[in-house]
């Protein structure tokens, strides 16, 4: 590892954790804008053999500052209590930091070892500030399915290092060509990429998904869906960007089953009972379409992907927000009790209806933007996708709604606990995911991969 770039890891994380809790939220958001329009220069990158920053990483490291400072000003209410803040504060900052050296990484060993170790404070997050006796069972859901596919995933990391440790570079582009049309190349492929689909999730591997989000706290939840399920993205990203796009054709088998699994979970979202366990199974959804978007190798695709990466974090960020707000007003998340915030608060309801709309891809939405690149690459790999995105953007449009009707609509339940809270911060939080939601479209070239 280079001293210079060793070094400068090393007072990042000096610094992080010795700031004060009331600086640290202002320190994200410096972090955020000093990444974003400083270091951002279109096909500007560094390369050292162990780091590695581009436009894309670079992309993913402000989104993680920007969602950090945000769950800063959506945990008000732990910082005012004085719940366990300065270990909360710590767990936050050092998983911002493991999300740091994860997107530099290009050493794929770095990379996989951040990417692990994410888990470690997002568990701490959950078992230590979540809502209900059940958040256990949610953290232990989490780890085993991470740990297993982590294994499965050494496998192939020890493959790969053997064979360049012994024959080079060129035995392992060998094997790879003779391997591309047999079924055992799908079994190499399939172990390979195992991991980053569990962190997306796709459908069959997301059963951990719907029960951390219910049991995490707010912050937990945006720090999962702004950030955590994008480090699944971008390690698919890498990884294909390996095996140069070049798959074999019954490979289409991954996209229909994924699309379809999509479908699924869209009609799994349409009898949910909990706003949460809705707005996670929306994402399981979202990223079939990101992934299939990267499988087809397009460039339409893999911009269109990245999009999605950064306009669903935005958008399933807030709605957890929104949900979250919801129960600390009310006393529960059932869709059966919540109802009539449009009577006691209707500033709350254009909030979910701005969000609920931005998560149906309205316009002008990033959604929307990135739903067009990637139902041009699909459609272009076949034509027989459309059934799939058809179905799909239809019940994304009709859970939406949904979800919007039955927080904001009907008569407002009987012993309902609302009380009054500090409602700044809650407008200052959905402000800034609204405006890089919806005005992120006039700038559509720096997704370009």
């Amino acid at each position: 590892m280079n001293v210079s770039f060793g070094f400068f890891f090393f007072f990042i994380f000096t610094f992080l954790f010795v700031v004060s809790i009331s600086m640290s939220k202002n320190i994200m958001l410096f972090f955020f804008f000093f990444f974003f329009f400083f270091f951002f220069d279109y096909g500007w990158s560094v390369y050292n053999g162990v780091f590695f920053l581009d436009s894309t990483s670079i992309l993913m490291v402000s989104l993680s500052f920007f969602i950090t400072y945000l769950m800063y000003l959506s945990s008000m209410r732990l910082y005012i209590t004085d719940y366990f803040s300065s270990y909360f504060n710590f767990f936050l900052l050092f998983l911002c930091f493991v999300l740091i050296i994860c997107f530099f990484s290009i050493n794929f060993f770095f990379f996989f070892f951040f990417f692990e170790a994410s888990l470690v404070p997002t568990l701490m997050i959950i078992l230590g500030w979540g809502y209900q006796p059940e958040r256990m069972q949610a953290g232990f859901y989490l780890f085993m399915y991470t740990i297993f596919f982590l294994f499965l995933f050494c496998l192939f990391f020890f493959f790969v290092v053997l064979i360049l440790s012994v024959c080079g570079l060129w035995a392992l582009d060998l094997i790879f060509f003779f391997l591309l049309d047999s079924f055992l190349f799908f079994f190499v492929f399939l172990i390979s990429v195992l991991a980053f689909m569990v962190k997306l999730p796709v459908f069959g591997l997301h059963l951990w998904l719907p029960k951390a989000h219910v049991e995490a706290p707010v912050s937990g939840s945006m720090i999962l869906a702004g950030v955590l399920l994008k480090l699944g993205g971008y390690g698919l990203f890498r990884v294909f960007s390996m095996y140069e796009y070049c798959f074999p054709d019954f490979f289409f088998f991954f996209v229909f089953f994924f699309l379809w699994g999509g479908v699924l979970t869209s009609l799994v979202c349409l009898r949910q009972t909990d706003l949460k366990g809705l707005v996670a199974y929306s994402s399981v959804g979202h990223m079939a379409i990101l992934f299939c978007g990267y499988f087809c190798g397009v460039f339409l695709g893999v911009s269109g992907s990245l999009m999605m990466m950064v306009g669903h974090g935005l958008c399933s960020s807030c709605l957890f927000v929104l949900a979250s707000l919801g129960y600390d007003l009310l006393g529960t998340r059932s869709i059966f009790l919540v109802k009539g915030s449009l009577v006691f608060m209707p500033s709350f309801c254009l909030w979910w209806f701005l969000f609920c709309s931005g998560n149906m891809a309205a316009p002008s939405s990033l959604n929307l933007c990135s739903e067009i690149f990637l139902f041009m690459g699909l459609l272009g790999l076949s034509f027989y996708f459309f059934f799939f995105l058809g179905f799909l953007s239809f019940f994304v449009g009709a859970y939406s709604l949904y979800l919007f009707m039955s927080f904001n609509h009907g008569s407002l339940s009987e012993g309902s606990g609302y009380f009054y809270m500090n409602f700044v911060s809650f407008f200052l939080v959905c402000f800034m995911h609204l405006m890089p939601l919806y005005f992120c479209f006039l700038f559509c070239d720096i997704f370009i991969v």
